[in-house]
């Protein structure tokens, strides 16, 4: 399965860098975007790069707020 790769704005990473992580150098968050969709369990590496599946065709622009994943 191919990936793509977000580089966060620094209100994403000011953000995550502050929040515990899942593991060794990454986390897992809910993406909420601004048409009301929640996608869940998104990974996070070094707080500032999202990884995502190269069928979602999310931009930045989309991204309205992040949560770490409980």
């Amino acid at each position: 399965m191919q990936t793509q790769k977000i580089i966060l704005p620094e209100k994403f990473v000011n953000l995550l860098v502050n929040l515990p992580e899942n593991g060794m150098g990454y986390q897992l968050v809910k993406i909420f975007l601004k048409d009301g969709k929640v996608l869940h369990k998104h990974k996070v590496i070094n707080s500032s790069v999202l990884i995502l599946d190269e069928k979602e065709n999310i931009t930045l622009s989309q991204i309205s707020k992040l949560e770490l994943e409980k």
